[in-house]
């Protein structure tokens, strides 16, 4: 069974192919595949929480909708399972509680590249603090896979 470390882990890799997939999006010019604006567009796409994948836009931004809430809940089991270690790692845990905080913001961030109309500069703030939750994850992660190598090591 995966422990806690493993789970970080995975919750790295996740985040990365979200970031992957995001820039995707923003490169593929799928972003206003849901719509834009507020309301019908975010957090729905197109007027309803699932709709008809009759483009292929409407098909990338929305798996990239998808994929957030299902990475966001591998980074909530991630965190869970980190407070719950005995002893628990203090750095590492606070930074994967700091990931969980930094969630929301970023959530509200995704919205406002769709009520801006895809607006580059707020655009450009969702990937950067995007890759800022990858990097508070990732170095959670190397804490993490540092105490394993040590603990492994000792007498």
């Amino acid at each position: 069974m995966p422990n806690a470390r493993h789970w970080v882990y995975a919750a790295a890799i996740a985040t990365y192919i979200l970031s992957v997939w995001g820039a995707y999006v923003t490169v593929g010019d799928f972003g206003a595949g849901c719509g834009t604006g507020l309301g019908a567009s975010w957090p729905l796409c197109n007027g309803t929480l699932i709709p008809s994948f009759t483009h292929y836009a409407t098909l990338i931004e929305y798996m990239h909708r998808m994929l957030s809430v299902v990475i966001g809940v591998v980074i909530l089991y991630a965190t869970v399972k980190v407070w719950r270690v005995k002893p628990r790692p203090s750095l590492p845990s606070k930074l994967m509680l700091l990931a969980i905080v930094m969630i929301p913001i970023q959530v509200v961030i995704g919205g406002g590249v769709i009520a801006s109309g895809l607006a580059p500069l707020v655009a450009t703030t969702h990937l950067a603090f995007a890759l800022a939750i990858f990097g508070v994850i990732v170095f959670a992660a190397a804490l993490m896979f540092v105490e394993a190598r040590v603990k492994s090591s000792a007498p």
